[in-house]
């Protein structure tokens, strides 16, 4: 395993990157790797994550963010002892670790006089770093204090290998270096003597002396100091000419070498990861004679900015080819890319050859070329490519030159050349360069406007580039003004756009060179409003087949206008577009698109959509309840390409989930109710499934308000149904009693379009609503209804939902029958084959058996219940079989109990369940009371009261009512046990009307 904090942080295994999920689970990773190996104290732990306030429930939340990283780290990796948590790091596994003794070996062999081996470890040293330490967390004391630790160690090491690097004579090409060095450390006092020293050797004695007056100025102005001896002593050796010459062996060519590469970025920002890659591939001292070329080709969409890092990078490592560099622009992106010959005849005339000599074909001057690089070390840069063939004859022959090429395409036929695909910047690369280009005084003023227009910069370092010049531009402007002008979608494009600069221009280039098939997917695909999508969208959108939709789809890709954003479970990739280039795309519809070619193409990636859910739903064993369509429009491909719901359709869920939401909201927004219900109501067993409530009920009221503006009372219906099982176990507000009303309206629904099947499941709902009210006996009759029905219409899961809730109703007054009605429910769940409404049974039938004083056969029950639940891992069913076996253990002195009430507690509470967690509390207030731990009985048993009351379920409040007041009662509190008691007399013997 590989644990990096050198930037941000991250933790890799053989499979790849782990994940670490967000915000505080991060930050228990980095003050545990902070002082790996050593035990860290839950207080400590507690004030780092919360500072001064930390929750009641501090302790429990650090217990389960603990856990969570064991199951990414593995169970071995944090262990508990008597003073804290420990993370154990094995020796290299941590970079920070390694980067010390790297650098301690560089440092070590400086001193002994090695430079080579100094310069070389040192620069392995400083490669590990990819960024700030702990980059993008909220820094604690404690990691703020490692952090400048770690970054006054990197400068330390960066100034010992530039030390390394004047001892081998490398002065004129750490003469940038050094600059940009002092730049960002005006204080630092090695780094100026070592530019001083670097432009002396280089004969360039006034900008040394310069240098000098420079740091006088700085140090007075700002410690009142003057330059140290050391600086003094190089300033009157070069005044004086007494300067030591430079090392042996210094490189000294004759003739002076071709140095093309444009001017370096003084406001280059970000990159790190990039620049240690071109470093690691092109770097090192090349080696000489035959041997493969060494390559990299940086690709990238326009403005991403590969120009400025393959400039930036030549630079960096040009002191490596001390035979000169190349550059030429290709304007691959244009419409007249540049010629090959005679590009290889500007090559060739810098190289020294005559231009009378020049030979005529291009075959000819490549082999030339490649002759003349022969025994050469030298570094060519070639930028903006359009294709292989064009950069083939440019390309040198030996390995003792390198090569980097830009380009919108990846250039994957160019054999043994390394990619680097370039994305858009990180929030805060972003405002570190709009700082350095509209000044770090405004930036730090208006934090919040800076960071937003980056976000509305969409990252593209072009964007953020014009943004930082219109500022320069007007200077009285605040920064709120520009941010403001960017929220305009239809605007924002003409905003980014100043002098020669303009992210439309950069972005139509990749545009006209597409084929007309490609135009047309890119400005369709654009209209979508969903944060990624699959290759086949494209095939819906045009109406042709998948394999063809996928194909227009990766030409995109070739051409940087969309981006692949990962893969699904079977290995498929994903896309989406960046926000700038989706409003290019939309520009570009608005004007070659009629409206309602594109309404139709919505159309039909919506009928995609639905036709893909459809499937998928009748293999997630969710809600027994009846899935129930409308007749919107189902897609699938001309050429009948099959659908790839493969074996888990819950992992397709998962993958889709974001876009299928977006889709439906956008069908919503277009008036689209029909596809929009039916497409939700696909979805509602996954989200039952995996317990995303939230999600699914505000998905739902967006879809119920676009059926009642339809007038659509079947989505209306339906809709409203799957928003009562959304919030049947979480929201409060008397949820589980206000099903009664509820169930009324959807009675009323589903019996004038007379759907037998939805008014099953409304009479079933009514049952639990009139339960919940305490009227059993309607509650039986309801259920009978609901029983009825299911079996006229053959919905056999409502048929084992209304047994269910029949035994429900029957509860502890009859409980034979209830245990009849159970078994009945058992038979049919297994006949459908829904393991989750199977185990939902065999749970009831263990409360029952343990009403019924059968403890064992209840047991059995329960362990069959929560063998299913393990398997099908469904958080609000494990809360419920928790709580319902916790009863059982309760119910027979089992000391068993608390542990899995305690248990069943955190999982409700973290998911948000208030019926279950106000039930677990209950089973633990109670389990208190039994051992004497009066005060945590009544805390406990308060808190589900007050839950319970927020449920509206009448029994449970009575029993939860009544197990207060004997806890009043041993606390002495005679007074309160008499008020809790009345109420729960009264709630017992009065069932509410219905």
């Amino acid at each position: 395993m590989e644990f990096a904090v050198l930037g941000p942080l991250h933790v890799s295994g053989d499979q790849g990157p782990l994940p670490l999920g967000v915000g505080k689970q991060r930050t228990l990773l980095a003050e545990l790797l902070c002082r790996a190996g050593r035990p860290v104290s839950p207080a400590t732990l507690i004030e780092a994550l919360w500072q001064q306030r930390p929750p009641r429930t501090a302790a429990d939340n650090l217990r389960l963010y603990v856990h969570q990283l064991r199951r990414t780290l593995g169970q071995d990796r944090i262990t508990r002892t008597d003073a804290g948590f420990v993370l154990a790091v094995h020796p290299g596994e941590l970079d920070a670790e390694r980067f010390e003794t790297l650098a301690g070996r560089g440092g070590a062999a400086l001193t002994g006089g090695d430079h080579e081996r100094a310069a070389a470890l040192l620069r392995q040293a400083l490669e590990l770093w990819r960024g700030p330490a702990y980059a993008g967390l909220n820094l604690t004391a404690g990691l703020r204090d490692h952090a400048r630790r770690l970054e006054e160690e990197r400068l330390a090491a960066l100034e010992q290998r530039i030390e390394a690097d004047l001892a081998r004579g490398l002065h004129a090409v750490l003469i940038a270096e050094l600059t940009e060095l002092v730049a960002e450390h005006p204080l630092r006092e090695r780094p100026r003597r070592q530019l001083m020293l670097a432009l002396a050797r280089s004969g360039r004695q006034a900008e040394a002396l310069a240098t000098y007056r420079e740091a006088r100025r700085v140090f007075a102005a700002e410690l009142g100091l003057d330059p140290g001896d050391e600086l003094n002593r190089l300033h009157q050796a070069i005044l004086t000419g007494t300067l030591d010459p430079a090392p042996a062996g210094a490189a000294t060519p004759a003739a002076r070498p071709p140095a093309q590469l444009p001017t370096d970025i003084s406001d280059f920002t970000g990159r790190d990861e990039q620049l240690a890659q071109l470093a690691a591939l092109l770097g090192d001292e090349p080696p000489q004679g035959p041997g493969q070329v060494r390559m990299c080709v940086i690709a990238g969409m326009g403005g991403v900015g590969k120009t400025t890092l393959a400039v930036h990078a030549a630079h960096r490592i040009a002191r490596h080819y001390p035979d000169g560099q190349l550059h030429t622009n290709l304007h691959g992106a244009e419409a007249n890319p540049a010629d090959p010959g005679q590009v290889l005849a500007a090559f060739l005339t810098a190289l020294g050859v005559p231009r009378s000599t020049l030979p005529e074909t291009v075959d000819e001057r490549a082999a030339l070329f490649r002759s003349s690089l022969a025994e050469r070390r030298m570094l060519i840069v070639l930028d903006n490519a359009a294709s292989e063939q064009q950069v083939r004859p440019l390309l040198p022959g030996t390995s003792g030159c390198a090569v980097v090429i830009t380009s919108r395409a990846r250039l994957s036929g160019l054999s043994g050349a390394a990619l680097i695909e370039l994305s858009v910047l990180h929030l805060r690369q972003g405002v570190r360069l709009l700082a350095r280009i509209a000044g770090a005084g405004r930036v730090q003023a208006e934090p919040e406007a800076a960071a937003e227009i980056v976000r509305l910069s969409d990252g593209i370092p072009l964007a953020v580039r014009v943004a930082g010049a219109r500022l320069v531009a007007r200077p009285h402007w605040p920064l709120t003004r520009l941010a403001g002008q960017l929220k305009d979608e239809r605007r924002r494009l003409d905003q980014f756009a100043t002098g020669d600069l303009a992210v439309r221009a950069s972005l139509a280039l990749s545009y006209v060179g597409l084929e007309p098939a490609a135009r047309r997917a890119f400005r369709l695909l654009g209209a979508l409003e969903v944060p990624d999508f699959a290759g086949w969208v494209a095939g819906a959108l045009l109406d042709v087949p998948v394999p063809v939709g996928e194909e227009l789809v990766e030409s995109l890709v070739d051409s940087q206008l969309v981006l692949i954003s990962g893969v699904d479970p079977a290995g498929q990739p994903r896309y989406r577009f960046h926000d700038l280039v989706r409003l290019y795309a939309r520009e570009r519809a608005e004007l070659e698109d009629r409206p309602e070619a594109v309404a139709a193409a919505l159309g039909r990636a919506f009928g995609g959509w639905l036709a893909l859910a459809e499937q998928a739903t009748e293999r997630v064993q969710g809600s027994s309840s009846a899935i129930i369509h409308g007749s919107a429009a189902r897609w699938s491909s001309p050429d009948g390409t099959p659908w790839e719901i493969r074996q888990d359709p819950m992992a397709w869920f998962d993958t889709e989930r974001t876009a299928l939401v977006a889709a439906i909201r956008q069908a919503c927004a277009l008036g689209l109710a029909e596809v929009a219900w039916d497409t939700a109501c696909c979805a509602e067993r996954y989200f039952d499934v995996s317990g995303l409530f939230d999600d699914w009920r505000a998905l739902h009221e967006r879809v119920l308000a676009a059926c009642l503006a339809a007038g659509d009372r079947l989505g209306e219906a339906v809709i409203r149904r799957g928003l009562m099982h959304a919030t049947t176990w979480t929201e409060t507000g008397e949820a589980m009693a206000a099903q009664y009303d509820g169930a009324e309206q959807l009675i009323a629904l589903f019996t004038d379009l007379d759907e037998r099947r939805g008014l099953s499941d409304a009479y079933v709902l009514r049952a639990w609503g009139e339960a919940a009210r305490g009227d059993m006996a309607q509650g039986l009759r309801s259920g009978r209804l609901a029983l009825e029905l299911a079996e006229r219409s053959g919905h056999q899961g409502g048929e084992a939902r209304a047994h269910v809730c029949m035994a429900v109703a029957y509860g502890t007054r009859d409980i034979k029958m209830a245990i009849v009605h159970l078994l009945r429910g058992l038979d049919l769940a297994t006949k459908l084959g829904n393991p989750r409404f199977e185990a939902t049974t065999l749970q009831f039938l263990g409360l029952a058996h343990a009403h019924a004083k059968e403890f064992e056969a209840g047991l059995e029950y329960m362990v069959r219940a929560l063998a299913i639940y393990r398997q099908i891992r469904d958080p609000l069913l494990e809360a419920m079989g928790l709580v319902a076996l916790a009863k059982l253990y309760a119910g027979h002195h089992d000391p068993r109990a608390r542990a899995v009430a305690e248990a069943a507690e955190l999982l409700s509470r973290s998911h948000r369940l208030a019926h279950h967690r106000a039930d677990a509390l209950w089973v633990l207030g109670g389990v208190d009371l039994a051992e004497g731990r009066v005060g945590e009985a009544v805390t406990h048993l308060e808190e589900s009261v007050r839950l319970w009351r927020t449920r509206g379920w009448q029994e449970f409040l009575a029993g939860a009512l009544g197990s207060l007041a004997e806890a009043y009662t041993a606390a002495g509190d005679h007074a309160a046990a008499a008020t809790a008691r009345l109420e729960a007399e009264e709630l017992a013997g009065s069932p509410q009307p219905g």
